[in-house]
């Protein structure tokens, strides 16, 4: 039987990056859409029901998963209300912006014997599935250091929640999630972390600019965003023992999918600027082969893919239960350092 999905929110997020994976799954129906944005919905999803309150998602008998896409301050509330109403939850990052609620929200999951995940879509770029493969198969040595960015020109504030002051608001909630989700999945919890959080534009309401540096025992990793990188964005800039690895440009599914593209048609994610990527091979040391790769193409649709499943008792769902709480206690942890200025040392373990 399908399983009976109920979005929350029909802005970006809703619209560009969940009604069309679940439209895509032959194994999920969407069954109802709480927004305000009603022609919208019913442009994309004809036969939907548009609902006015989240409420009446929760306690609908014909839902089985809710997506939540709303600003982070609702999180919490709404996550744990579907829960206490016996639905799988998928939860936009940043789930939360505490440590005491994400390990609520993943306590009341396991007691009610659901799945809860957090929507970390990007361990489905193509680069970052490329970056993994090179980690693991050896076949540039070991990464010693590692520069993973998410810079934009915008050197304007916009005029959107995620840019005034609130919880969770900023460039940092909004960015770093994806930035510090990737480096949990390589390497697990750091030793330490020292961030830099700032405000570099005249009209900004909230921070639009960060810096943060993790260590390893044997390794280094860089992460940082700026609104004024009017060039190319060198997304990743991964140095090996053997070599290096580079990637320009952000992973095309994103484009694509703000473009129109739909992850079913033929040739996605093609209407969208391709990422230029390349291997620098060190035969010697003064003997360096530089080779251009084809970009990676990423998969979206695997993480609605593993979450079907999970629902279903066939897998594990995309993002487990600890990483979601390393996750948020490391955000917190960054911005403990940046406040005080100080290296900040890993001090936590979440439930398994």
């Amino acid at each position: 039987m399908a399983i009976r999905v109920g979005l929350i929110g029909f802005g970006l997020s809703g619209r560009v990056f969940h009604a069309p994976f679940v439209i895509n799954d032959p194994d999920m129906t969407m069954a109802y859409v709480c927004s305000s944005k009603v022609d919208e919905v019913k442009a994309v999803l004809p036969e939907v029901a548009v609902v006015p309150t989240a409420e009446l998602v929760f306690t609908a008998p014909d839902v089985d998963l809710v997506v939540i896409t709303t600003p982070n301050a609702l999180h919490f509330d709404q996550a744990k209300r579907a829960l206490e109403n016996g639905k799988h939850v998928l939860l936009e990052k940043p789930s939360v912006t505490t440590v005491v609620e994400i390990e609520a929200l993943c306590t009341l999951s396991k007691q009610k014997g659901l799945v809860f995940c957090v929507y970390q879509n990007r361990r489905f770029d193509g680069d970052f599935l490329r970056l993994k493969a090179l980690i693991d198969s050896g076949e540039l040595g070991e990464l010693k250091h590692l520069d993973s960015r998410f810079d934009r020109f915008r050197p304007s504030a916009q005029a959107r929640w995620r840019e005034a002051p609130g919880v969770g608001t900023g460039i940092f909630w909004d960015l770093g999630p994806h930035l510090l989700d990737q480096v949990l999945c390589l390497f697990g919890p750091p030793k330490w972390l020292h961030a830099s959080i700032d405000t570099l534009r005249d009209n900004s309401l909230t921070h639009d600019w960060f810096e943060i540096e993790l260590g390893y025992d044997d390794r280094r990793v860089r992460l940082g965003s700026t609104p004024y990188e009017a060039g190319d964005m060198r997304r990743f800039n991964a140095r090996f023992t053997q070599g290096s690895w580079q990637c320009v440009g952000l992973d095309p599914q994103e484009e694509a999918l703000r473009s129109g593209q739909r992850p079913w048609e033929s040739y996605f994610p093609s209407k969208a600027a391709q990422q230029k990527v390349t291997r620098f091979v060190a035969h010697a040391q003064d003997e360096i082969e530089g080779v251009v790769e084809p970009s990676t193409q990423g998969d979206y649709a695997a993480f609605y893919g593993q979450l079907r499943d999970a629902i279903l008792g066939k897998g594990k769902a995309p993002v487990a239960l600890e990483q979601a709480c390393q996750l948020v206690y490391l955000l917190c942890l960054a911005e403990q350092s940046a406040e005080s200025g100080q290296r900040m040392s890993w001090n936590y373990s979440a439930e398994s």
